[in-house]
């Protein structure tokens, strides 16, 4: 990697990760996240974050509790032994990538593109493009999304392909190297009518 490459890469993550104002409803907090209906409404969804941008943790939604612990791995709390995560991560309520029909089981995932915003917190997401992933022989989509308020924004996009280029690499990147043990294939990355056709694929009905 030149010099010239790294300090682009270095300097796209910092617009990543730069620090924001949050967007927390503890209105919607009653019952459980994994409920809450996906789409808002024409081309703008609804996302819970599980992991703040910036961090190492892993963190998962637990149903039971409602709450955001630390994932494990047999038995040892799951850090990620790599670069910390280059957006908020989380999913989007309402949908199941069922395994009948090759999903993981879980809900479509989401990263974010903004400052970091706590655990929990619900935002209202303009999906932007898909980045499609194998991951054990199942299907692991990434939805790539922007906040819809203006004010939490640190980059402009209608599409993923009008991010820039150090932008998209440091988000495939990441995606196929932060978990070595599962590991993960690139299928392709896509843009944002693929997204929003992946998310009304799996919605709960």
């Amino acid at each position: 990697m030149t010099e010239r490459y790294a300090l682009t890469l270095f300097f796209a993550c910092i617009v990543l990760t730069a620090c924001g104002p949050t967007m927390k409803d503890d209105s919607l907090h009653q019952g459980s996240l994994e409920e809450l209906p996906a789409v808002i409404s024409a081309g703008i969804l609804r996302a819970v974050i599980e992991i703040p941008a910036g961090t190492v943790e892993k963190r998962q939604y637990d149903v039971a509790t409602n709450t955001f612990p630390i994932d494990e791995r047999d038995g040892v709390p799951r850090r990620i032994a790599f670069l910390p995560y280059p957006a908020n991560y989380g999913f989007i309520p309402g949908t199941r990538m069922l395994k009948e029909e090759g999903g993981d089981g879980d809900a479509v995932d989401v990263f974010v593109i903004c400052g970091a915003v706590p655990s929990g917190t619900v935002m209202e997401v303009e999906p932007i493009g898909i980045v499609e992933l194998l991951d054990a022989g199942e299907r692991d989509d990434k939805l790539i999304a922007l906040p819809v308020d203006p004010k939490l924004r640190t980059v402009e996009a209608d599409d993923i392909h009008e991010l820039p280029q150090a932008a998209r690499d440091i988000l495939v990147t990441w995606l196929l190297n932060y978990d070595p043990v599962d590991g993960a294939e690139l299928i392709a990355v896509k843009g944002k009518a693929d997204a929003l056709a992946t998310v009304q694929r799996w919605v709960v009905r």
